[in-house]
């Protein structure tokens, strides 16, 4: 099998989903025949290198593009000579700076370039703004990865060809959830703890399980729930949890960098999103055995199989999301029933070898098409700039 040099380009805030399926994905390739370069963008006037820290601590080789605000061609060139450098085949971007950055980089190196769709999320009017630009530019990519059919679905929405267009799901390392001991730090003495691993955004549906909260911990008093992640609306977060009462029951514990001891801490994982593709936190807690109730959004029920491999309520819903605790809580043997059947669902479906392998057949696919060329767009090069001003 011929070694395949790909550029792994992302601009990172934080470790969330979609940093975790690349770390997941380069660790896998290598037995895929694929040489990655990864390539971390280092936002000067808001910097985070935990990704990149995560990443050097897997061995990976990990660079940063120094990058000065919305528009900074200096950042191009840094990508255009690390194509040079590292000899690249083909660049793989995840995010909308990375597509558009990449995107520019690709076609004036004349190298083919892919991207993984991991989802789209609301907010503010500059961001809608970047997700139209990234749909443009998207159009013109050689190969889209979706990570759920909802995903691809708005992609074909947003004018994609459907050729172009592939679901691919993302991919954990199970065994190092099977093998894991709880962390410390979250040892209640025995006490039931219910989990939520999420970037720290409404969006997430912190809400309505802290509402749910309110009457569980009043029949379960020594409940605790542990929010672990971190993020913008982390203040926000904290004012319901004094709001509601629950300072001696709620623990937001922040990042941490050991999940798989997270996992084994919790005995019950709850996700209530809003909106999602395919959220990394829901496999990993199901690999790790833990009962999953998590919201009908996304991709998420074509993983949660309802009443068999983890329960699922609609979204907003905080009575149905605390009868499905409260009956999870009640019901240990319905736990461990349900535990079982989501690791087992994983550990057949979802593994990072899998992906690795789906990505590298992607790759083969476009490396045989003709790259990039330098034609002159100027509808996305206009928008660039109207980006630039905004």
């Amino acid at each position: 099998m011929k070694r395949v040099k790909v550029l792994q380009l992302i601009s990172s805030g934080g470790y969330y989903g979609a940093e975790n399926m690349l770390l997941n994905l380069c660790a896998s390739q290598q037995k895929a025949g694929c040489q990655n370069s990864l390539v971390l963008f280092y936002n000067v006037h808001a910097p985070n290198v935990e990704f990149y820290e995560r990443a050097r601590r897997r061995g990976l080789s990990v660079r940063m593009v120094h990058c000065q605000g919305r528009a900074d061609l200096s950042a191009v060139r840094q990508i255009e000579e690390y194509i040079e450098e590292d000899g690249i085949d083909l660049l793989h971007t995840h995010g909308y700076k990375a597509d558009l950055y990449g995107y520019i980089a690709a076609r004036r190196s004349r190298k083919p370039i892919v991207a993984t769709c991991h989802n789209w999320v609301g907010g503010t009017a500059a961001l809608g703004i970047y997700n139209h630009l990234d749909r443009m530019a998207l159009k013109r990519f050689h190969a889209l990865a979706a990570v759920s059919d909802s995903v691809a679905q708005r992609l074909l929405d947003s004018g994609v060809s459907a050729k172009k267009i592939r679901t691919i799901a993302n991919g954990i390392d199970v065994q190092n959830f099977e093998r894991a001991h709880p962390l410390p730090a979250l040892d209640f003495d025995g006490n039931k703890v219910i989990g939520m691993v999420a970037r720290l955004d409404l969006q997430k549906g912190f809400e309505y399980l802290l509402r749910a909260a309110r009457d569980l911990c009043v029949a379960f008093p020594a409940l605790k729930i542990v929010m672990v992640g971190d993020g913008s609306d982390r203040q926000a977060i904290e004012e319901m949890i004094q709001r509601f009462g629950l300072l001696s029951n709620v623990i937001l514990a922040g990042q941490h960098s050991d999940m798989p001891g997270i996992y084994a801490a919790m005995d019950i994982f709850v996700l209530p999103s809003l909106n999602e593709g395919l959220p990394m936190t829901i496999l990993e807690a199901m690999a790790a055995s833990r009962p999953v109730i998590a919201t009908r959004v996304g991709a998420i029920p074509s993983v949660i199989k309802d009443g068999e491999t983890g329960l699922l309520v609609e979204p907003g819903d905080t009575q149905s999301l605390r009868s499905a605790v409260a009956r999870l809580l009640s019901q240990p043997d319905l736990c461990r029933r349900i535990g079982a059947a989501g690791h087992n669902w994983v550990s057949r479906n979802y593994t990072s070898e899998a992906m690795a392998l789906k990505y590298r057949q992607m790759y083969d696919d476009v490396l045989g098409t003709p790259a990039i060329t330098t034609v002159h767009t100027p509808a996305l090069d206009n928008r660039n700039a109207d980006a630039r001003r905004a």
